[in-house]
């Protein structure tokens, strides 16, 4: 009996110093650092995300490890690195990698061999000294009071295409809920169907936007299911308005029509 209370006295004191030093850190960030962080530490800046995208990279990181070991995976996320805002109480927000970071979370969780990887994260704002209800109107704004902005940093649409409260973000990757149209535009950018658009924020959430309006889904999709959504979705791609629809179509229908034939390589029958 004494041993198994010293044992949860060890597990409540690590826990407490993990959380004690996530929420309670008083390190001073710099703009352009590099931070190596457990990913279940970062704070989302979005609601939704693509299951299909991050199921990708949990395949391609597990053959990885199993093919070239750990430093190889640990030099694979120094290339991959995220973006951060330093937030009140030096909150860590992840504004750009939710689903290199996601699939990081899971493989922690999942398989010992990644346990000690970290997630590399640049700080691209230092906003600790804001209110929360000012550096919830900097985010949104992409600027804090005195700056000229860039886009807002947060993505507030639901699976159902609502804008939620700033305060309805999911506190962890792990609470994010798979958007099937946002796995269906990662695999036409991946297949070079959809032109890239760095000049606009969320462009993907937003070409997955359009089209949750018009293609109809189950609540459980097999792989004929996301068949049927990627053909109607190059319809819809073809119809939009170039300058309402970030991302557009730019290849012949037969060119389009040859990425159902390597569908199979993002979702297994």
């Amino acid at each position: 009996m004494k041993s198994l209370h010293r044992l949860l006295l060890f597990l409540l004191t690590v826990g407490c110093f993990f959380s004690f030093s996530s929420f309670c850190d008083e390190k001073e960030y710099e703009k352009g650092e590099v931070l190596a962080i457990n990913p279940q530490f970062l704070h989302p800046t979005q609601a939704i995300y693509g299951r299909i995208e991050v199921e990708w990279y949990i395949k391609n990181l597990k053959d990885l490890m199993n093919d070239e070991g750990v430093e190889a995976v640990r030099d694979y996320f120094k290339k991959k690195s995220g973006k951060i805002i330093i937030g009140p109480k030096n909150s860590k927000w992840l504004v750009d990698g939710h689903h290199h970071a996601k699939a990081l979370d899971v493989l922690i969780k999942s398989d010992k061999r990644f346990r000690d990887i970290s997630f590399y994260v640049e700080v691209i704002k230092e906003w600790n000294e804001l209110t929360a209800k000012e550096f919830e109107q900097a985010m949104k704004k992409g600027n804090k009071k005195g700056e000229t902005g860039t886009s807002a940093f947060v993505y507030l649409k639901d699976l159902k295409g609502m804008t939620k409260s700033f305060n309805s973000l999911p506190k962890r990757l792990s609470s994010l809920k798979d958007s099937p149209f946002r796995s269906v535009v990662w695999i036409l950018k991946k297949e070079g169907i959809i032109e890239e658009s760095d000049n606009v924020p969320f462009q993907e959430f937003v070409v997955a936007d359009y089209l949750r309006k018009h293609i109809k889904i189950t609540p459980a999709l097999t792989p004929k299911d996301y068949e049927r959504i990627l053909k109607e979705a190059i319809v819809w791609i073809k119809k939009a308005d170039k300058s309402d629809l970030p991302g557009f179509i730019k290849k012949t229908t037969s060119q389009c029509v040859k990425v159902l034939e390597t569908l199979e390589l993002y979702i297994p029958n």
